[in-house]
């Protein structure tokens, strides 16, 4: 008895210490360079948080910290190239589409679970959204390019970013009975070009590709759909102002971990981002972009996620729209 004892307390030693070594090993994490995977193009909002993050985490996680852009697919190839590497050799910045959209409107099999395969991390800044026009379209207002639309059934072009945004826009146009067909763009700069030259009456884009041809006066800004207004466009209304309340969205962008990914470590990158997003040189950085450095831990993530998946399923059910192959 003596002897089975010894071994069972050898076997709990050895089990501890398994344990120990590998909540050693998680406690260390990183213990090499870290990607920084992204749902944006090069350009973009999404991309300009990743740099100031990537420049920030390096020095906190004693690794150089590396953005790659993998645009395409309503962020599905950045969430595979993620959920493909091994675990804790990457970081996945998206917007929260990724895990309150895509798993209701992807046609086809889903590459990864947004339950398990993309644990969220942290807030990590939203941007403002803009519904626009070209310049020379004889609009002023939203309610204007209703009537606008109302007037021209089939004839008019629109874009917005794909996803969550595109299901809210089809929302708007199914509640006013609205027909317009929709052009798709691998990214927002080109839709930008494309409703600068009138080739589609209406976009529905982040501001930071917008903003340079708001300021020159080739395109007008509607409304922004967030609740309060965009400071680099103090004079745009929100939806809510224009008399769109059902169309006020705050678009979050966030940061997603691994499966099984340790909540300390969890806990600790959502700190280190509350830091870097709160220094003054990042805010100044993405206010001049036209974006707004917010910030919150995976609690405050994963609860923006479920509000927007309610209101996803109900537009799927409405509007039926499903996206991807």
């Amino acid at each position: 008895m003596p002897h089975a004892f010894g071994r069972r307390t050898a076997c709990g030693l050895g089990f501890a210490g398994l344990l120990a070594r590998r909540a050693a090993a998680q406690g260390a994490w990183p213990e090499r360079p870290v990607r920084l995977i992204i749902s944006g193009a090069p350009g973009s909002g999404i991309d300009l948080v990743a740099r100031i993050l990537a420049e920030g985490l390096a020095p906190r996680l004693g690794h150089p910290v590396t953005v790659e852009n993998r645009p395409g697919a309503g962020s599905v190839l950045a969430v595979q190239a993620h959920v493909q590497a091994r675990p804790g050799e990457s970081l996945l910045l998206a917007a929260t589409g990724v895990a309150s959209t895509v798993p209701y409107t992807f046609d086809g099999r889903l590459p990864y679970d947004p339950a398990t395969d993309i644990p969220p991390v942290a807030i990590a800044g939203n941007e403002f959204l803009c519904l626009a026009v070209p310049a020379a379209l004889p609009v002023r207002t939203l309610e204007d390019f209703v009537r606008h639309a109302e007037a021209r059934a089939g004839a008019l072009n629109w874009f917005s970013v794909p996803g969550y945004v595109e299901l809210d826009t089809r929302m708007m146009f199914f509640r006013n009975q609205l027909d317009l067909t929709y052009v798709a763009y691998q990214g927002s700069p080109a839709a930008v070009l494309d409703l600068v030259a009138g080739r589609i009456q209406f976009a529905v884009l982040p501001l930071t590709p917008l903003l340079g041809a708001v300021r020159e006066g080739r395109v007008r800004a509607l409304a922004v759909t967030s609740g309060a207004r965009a400071p680099q466009l103090p004079d745009v209304p929100t939806v809510e102002e224009a008399g769109f309340p059902e169309q006020r969205y705050d678009p979050v962008t966030g940061l997603f971990g691994w499966r099984g990914m340790p909540e300390a470590i969890k806990a600790r990158l959502a700190g280190f981002v509350a830091e870097i997003l709160g220094e003054t040189t990042a805010n100044e950085r993405l206010r001049r972009a036209g974006m707004v450095a917010s910030t919150g831990d995976a609690a405050a993530l994963a609860a923006v996620i479920r509000v927007q998946a309610d209101r996803v399923q109900l537009a799927v059910r409405t509007v039926g729209l499903r996206t991807g192959g």
